[in-house]
């Protein structure tokens, strides 16, 4: 009896990727092609290729509008939208002072400011073809994880949860005692 062929995925994530020297973003490509993994990083010269190596030997993980590739013990962030950082930093700076200035409509403001910039970076993770890049690699050999926006946010909401009842609890042991 005859297999048919098998017919490996083929996937692309674009982005950008960071260097953690300079601080600087260089536009980014991660491809998934004939079982091999490889990352191409653009420059004011052109497009140079960082690696080409079977997906077996590559470790994906994602996290929000992230991919990490790690490849021999070298990792390489690829973000999809890398503006969405320097856009939380201000509005986070924003809701610092409109608490500090006791300006709630300001912090609101900050609040959903911070919510669209979320938004806007799960797009481009999805328009950067993040989640077909992180199957692509799955079936590929990679061995792949993802903790996404909504698992972000239930450990953020678990966690503030878990600081009201422990709050609670101890209110009450005190006023008992």
């Amino acid at each position: 009896m005859t297999m048919p062929p098998s017919h490996l995925p083929y996937a692309v994530f674009s982005g950008a990727l960071g260097d953690a020297a300079s601080g600087a973003w260089y536009p980014a490509r991660a491809e998934v092609s004939n079982g091999f993994i490889t990352l191409w990083v653009g420059s004011s010269t052109g497009w140079a290729q960082y690696f080409s190596v079977p997906a077996a030997e590559v470790t994906v993980k994602s996290a929000a509008q992230r991919i990490t590739l790690t490849v021999r013990g070298q990792s390489y962030p690829i973000l999809a939208d890398p503006h969405a950082v320097g856009r939380a930093l201000r509005y986070n700076a924003l809701g610092v002072a409109a608490h500090v200035l006791d300006r709630p409509i300001l912090g609101a403001g900050a609040d959903v400011g911070q919510g669209l910039n979320q938004v806007a970076a799960a797009g481009s993770f999805h328009i950067g073809g993040g989640p077909e890049f992180l199957t692509a690699a799955r079936f590929s050999g990679a061995q792949v994880s993802r903790l996404g926006y909504g698992a972000i946010a239930a450990i953020g909401c678990g966690g503030g949860l878990a600081v009201v009842i422990l709050t609670l609890v101890i209110t009450v042991i005190v006023l008992n005692l």
